[in-house]
């Protein structure tokens, strides 16, 4: 009895972890093999000056970090504006509560990026409060929307990549609704396209974007600088390695494959912003 009784619990484990773990990894690698290969259109690095705007340390990377490193290989000049300062990171570790992860999630940034070819006095840092940017009150909000407005007018890019607008993780997409009004705000004429992070790994794509969104994707080639991402992305320990031997990595494996290969996905939809 005990014999079945332990053999039940085994199976009921390895169906949980199939069902948890493998299976989102399957379909996050099938639904972005079917973006690359099918849906999206092939998309050329152009000599447009770049801001990339990440809701915390290590999305600029996971998202952009090839078309950066292309740019800046053409002397292309890009900006990195993060918008949260990356507390919240192993907020439940005992060693990690009271915002000890944000000098080392800044430190990281800075090392990765260095790798990218982008200067410190091209980083932005706006320290806003990770995982609370739908808390923001109306005046903070407010405050953040102007920040990035000065940062758009002072810099003038021609292109603006930013998390997508349903990426399923609030700070991102909140990110997103932030540069939309700095955008509008500044006054400023810019193309943007949108990164996705998340919205391949939590959710399926027929459900939560409209075939119209689909037909913007577009993917850029990044083999000729792809072991240089992937050498930015080890630069982020805190989130792509276990921090202790009792802690797991931030950033599973499963999740972290689909940044490793030699594409990148972009939505390039600005020409529906104005119709949001």
């Amino acid at each position: 009895m005990l014999n079945i009784k332990h053999f039940l619990h085994r199976v009921q484990n390895k169906i949980w972890r199939l069902y948890n773990h493998k299976l989102p990894e399957f379909l996050s690698m099938l639904q972005f093999r079917w973006l690359l290969h099918i849906a999206s259109k092939p998309l050329t690095v152009n000599q447009k000056s770049a801001m990339v705007i990440a809701p915390h340390q290590d999305d600029e990377v996971l998202g952009c970090g090839g078309l950066i490193r292309l740019k800046r290989e053409q002397n292309v000049s890009v900006q990195i504006v993060f918008i949260t300062d990356g507390a919240a990171s192993h907020a439940k570790h005992p060693k990690f509560q009271s915002g000890e992860m944000v000098p080392i999630r800044k430190q990281e940034a800075l090392s990765a990026l260095s790798i990218l070819g982008v200067h410190s006095e091209q980083i932005h840092f706006l320290d806003k409060p990770d995982s609370q940017l739908q808390n923001l009150d109306a005046t903070k909000r407010q405050q953040t929307i102007e920040q990035l407005a000065q940062l758009l007018k002072s810099f003038q890019p021609g292109e603006v990549y930013v998390t997508h607008r349903q990426d399923r993780i609030k700070d991102h997409e909140v990110t997103y609704e932030l540069v939309q009004a700095a955008i509008q705000y500044s006054g400023i004429e810019v193309d943007i396209l949108q990164y996705p992070i998340w919205i391949l790994w939590k959710s399926l794509l027929f459900r939560d974007l409209k075939l119209h969104e689909l037909a913007y994707a577009h993917r850029i080639s990044i083999h000729s600088v792809q072991c240089k991402k992937i050498e930015a992305l080890e630069a982020y320990p805190s989130q792509c390695l276990p921090i202790d031997a009792e802690t797991s990595a931030v950033l599973k494996p499963g999740f972290l494959r689909r940044f490793l290969v030699p594409y990148e996905i972009f939505f390039k939809t600005a020409s529906l912003l104005s119709n949001q």
